[in-house]
């Protein structure tokens, strides 16, 4: 989680860091602090809490990703599968979180 944190003060910590995709550029300006932006397969935008991280199940939608469209480097990170089963994701997520206050990783499934 420490590594996570280093990485995140260094993508917005830094006003002289350019983005040099104008995709990703938007997708920076508008992403509310605390999270970051990933698309669907089709297209659909969210603003993903960076809590999000931690779960097994997130971390395997990742790792799908990856495998699936390759590592997004200066593209923005799309996600293999539909709005409506990332809302259920993201839901899921929610809820749990809320029910563990405190530290250890929180299974979401």
């Amino acid at each position: 989680m420490a590594r996570l944190m280093e990485i995140s003060k260094k993508w917005h910590g830094s006003a002289s860091s350019k983005v040099t995709s104008p995709t990703a550029a938007a997708s920076a300006a508008s992403c509310p602090r605390g999270h970051f932006a990933a698309y669907t397969r089709d297209g659909s935008r969210f603003f993903v809490p960076i809590g999000c991280l931690t779960s097994d199940t997130f971390q395997e939608l990742l790792n799908m990703a990856e495998e699936e469209f390759g590592k997004p480097g200066d593209r923005p990170i799309v996600l293999p599968c539909s709005a409506a089963c990332l809302e259920q994701i993201l839901t899921d997520f929610r809820g749990t979180s809320k029910k563990h206050t405190g530290s250890g990783r929180a299974k979401i499934w």
